[in-house]
């Protein structure tokens, strides 16, 4: 069954502000064909939408983006995180089997075309041992990287850029629906 969420729910289980969360709604979502300002229709989202709105949400508070550069960002990295799972409540993409996803960004000044952003896709994969007879996650875990989109120069400079940022999307999307008490 698919489950439609109000601005109120969301605001209520996920305890942001209802006025910032429409606020963010307006900046990360097209216009909602059935309400206007005075339809008295409330929006409802589905899982995918409500998610590109706490991602957009996130980048603007937490990594002081502005509005243009986060919605560049969510644009970049929708097809990766479709195929991901982050966009279906079913898949949830969040920390599960001890594999966790997370991407480095930076912006790169002087992109002429293209997005400014160069983007490094981290997957942690901590394999299952036998400890005593109990099956535990290993404390090593395996790291495979992949850069989405425009590979730069240098791709050590994903950690020598003083200007990297790091996205949780694993721990992002495991806030997200256990505050919705999805799981």
């Amino acid at each position: 069954m698919i489950h439609y969420y109000t601005n109120r729910e969301i605001s209520e289980k996920l305890g942001i502000n209802p006025a910032r969360w429409k606020r963010w709604s307006r900046a990360f979502l097209p216009p909602d064909p059935l309400g206007g300002m005075q339809s008295g229709y409330a929006r409802q989202y589905l899982y995918g939408d409500l998610f590109t709105v706490f991602l957009g949400g996130h980048l603007l508070s937490h990594h002081k983006l502005t509005v243009p550069e986060s919605v560049r960002m969510i644009s970049d990295l929708a097809s990766w995180m479709k195929k991901a799972g982050f966009l279906d409540l079913k898949k949830n993409a969040g920390v599960k089997d001890g594999i966790c996803l997370r991407v480095l960004f930076y912006r790169e000044n002087g992109a002429k075309t293209g997005s400014p952003f160069r983007y490094l896709i981290q997957e942690i994969r901590r394999p299952v041992v036998e400890s005593h007879g109990s099956s535990v996650h290993s404390p090593a875990a395996v790291i495979s990287e992949t850069v989405l989109g425009k590979i730069p120069e240098n791709p050590v400079r994903f950690y020598e850029n003083p200007e990297t940022f790091l996205l949780n999307l694993s721990a992002l999307s495991d806030f997200l629906v256990t505050g919705l008490g999805a799981r």
